[in-house]
């Protein structure tokens, strides 16, 4: 059944290194609170309900489908809290992690213990940090709380000093062709088509499922490479076109405008991400219109931009500086990897 596509822990195979670690912790019995880092599609969340599933379940190993696992998996359980940004706001709010903290005040209902999973953690804002600090600091008995993050650099020294951390490494190419193929049961050539596409990352590789995803793709790639190795004409009626649009796989999510741009911006950086991720790689040749920017430094740019975007309201800005950036690389033949707020300033 699909509710039961994430296996327990245990049969989780694709972070070895991260895994071994975890089953030290877990036997150890007396760390509360971990950090989980790894790059986007890595496997964090997929690995934070696997646990839980392992933790909770009423049958063992061979289970197909307890009630238990069946609540975590949909994230109903009264002892399973997964927290993440409320639709529309970009971090996580101290009203949020406060809300959470009395949840776990409470002994577990039906399970030998409560989990609380923060998706998301480095969107947690300082006020957030700062007042889930005691929860860190001194957690409830019975409780363990994972907090999930790309990157640690956003954390107060106070909440890294707290928590256990566990690096996720990136998946290769094959393990998520193997995972789309044998877990999902995607068509082999499907299935290895947006592994590389992709790079690794699953969760991007799963949206190929979506033939909108997969245009939107396509046409991103084509559009930013046209206007880069083009005039100044061509980049703004790229950048005004994906400023009005609406992509399909967006569904109906109640954004504002501004909300709605920036999204649209960060999906079509991580596709042009993702184009010169496999240029670097030489899964995909350099245009000979772009010969003269060294892919590297294209990928270390987006990504930079790609970083900063929700830290900033005009996704227009950020796009504009990334276009600017990647230009001059590009008549240059090498960017100068400054900090964009240090280049803001400039301007």
């Amino acid at each position: 059944m699909a509710e039961f596509i994430v296996p327990r822990l245990e049969q989780l195979k694709s972070q070895g290194e991260a895994r071994a670690l975890l089953d030290k912790i877990l036997a150890q019995k007396t760390v509360q609170s971990m950090l989980w880092t790894g790059p986007e599609g890595c496997g964090k969340k997929t690995h934070a309900l696997g646990l839980a599933r392992s933790l909770f379940c009423l049958q063992g190993p061979g289970c197909g489908g307890c009630a238990a696992c069946k609540q975590v998996l949909s994230r109903t359980h009264p002892d399973f809290f997964w927290l993440t940004r409320e639709e529309g706001k970009n971090e996580i709010t101290v009203e949020a992690a406060r809300e959470l903290e009395k949840k776990l005040g409470n002994a577990p209902l039906s399970a030998p213990l409560k989990i609380a999973v923060v998706a998301e953690a480095d969107r947690m804002n300082r006020d957030a940090q700062n007042a889930f600090l005691k929860t860190l600091e001194e957690p409830p008995a019975k409780t363990l709380v994972i907090l999930l993050a790309e990157r640690s650099a956003s954390f107060l020294p106070t909440v890294l000093s707290r928590c256990r951390p566990v690096r996720f490494g990136a998946l290769g190419v094959g393990t998520v062709e193997s995972i789309l193929a044998q877990t999902y049961g995607w068509d082999k050539n499907q299935a290895r088509q947006a592994a590389e596409k992709s790079l690794g990352n699953l969760s991007l590789a799963l949206k190929f499922a979506d033939p909108s995803w997969a245009q939107f793709v396509a046409k991103v790639q084509t559009d930013f490479d046209r206007a880069l190795a083009g005039g100044d004409g061509d980049w703004l009626q790229v950048a005004e076109q994906y400023e009005r649009m609406e992509p399909e796989f967006f569904d109906e999510e109640p954004w504002t405008a501004a909300q709605r741009k920036a999204e649209v911006a960060k999906a079509a950086l991580k596709a042009y991400a993702g184009l010169w991720g496999r240029r670097l790689e030489k899964i995909e040749p350099i245009p000979s219109t772009l010969q003269g920017l060294p892919p590297e430094e294209a990928l270390k740019s987006i990504q930079k931009h790609l970083d900063i975007l929700p830290a900033y309201l005009s996704a227009r800005m950020v796009l504009d500086h990334l276009f600017l950036e990647l230009r001059e690389g590009f008549q240059k033949g090498g960017i100068f990897q400054a900090s964009f707020s240090d280049e803001i300033a400039q301007i």
